[in-house]
């Protein structure tokens, strides 16, 4: 994987997501991705980890049934070994209560071919952590 190649992936990836439509951005995914969204024992992921693109789908799903991603742009992309880190800024708004966060997500991917065979994401957990615990905010 070049990184111009996983650059358009991934900006593709983004222009998915805030679309909002999960079964979209899937089809950029392995049917056995294994996925990781780290957290905290006292900030637990939504997403969490597992193996499979319909339960990443399920997850995702949980995730945008309570945020709306207003934006999720790819600010750059670096090969790391025989991963591809990719970094975004993101502005999301909770859908129970309009309130807005934004920050800078890290992700590490893993492609087979053209298409993600392992998505792990790092965060800044206390930030969305407090987002998700605001009131009115329904937890996953």
């Amino acid at each position: 994987m070049r990184v111009h190649q996983a650059h358009l992936i991934l900006g593709e990836a983004c222009r998915r997501w805030e679309e909002g439509n999960v079964q979209h951005l899937l089809a950029l995914f392995l049917e056995d991705v294994a996925f990781v969204v780290h957290s905290r024992g006292w900030a637990q992921s939504m997403v969490r980890e597992g193996v499979g693109r319909a339960l990443l789908g399920e997850r995702l799903q949980m995730l945008l049934d309570q945020v709306e991603v207003q934006s999720f742009v790819l600010t750059d992309v670096r090969m790391d070994g025989v991963r591809v880190g990719g970094w975004f800024n993101y502005c999301y708004r909770h859908r129970a209560n309009g309130l807005q966060v934004e920050g800078t997500m890290r992700h590490k991917f893993g492609f087979v071919g053209d298409r993600i065979a392992h998505f792990e994401l790092i965060n800044d957990t206390h930030l969305l952590r407090a987002f998700y615990d605001m009131p009115g905010c329904a937890r996953g």
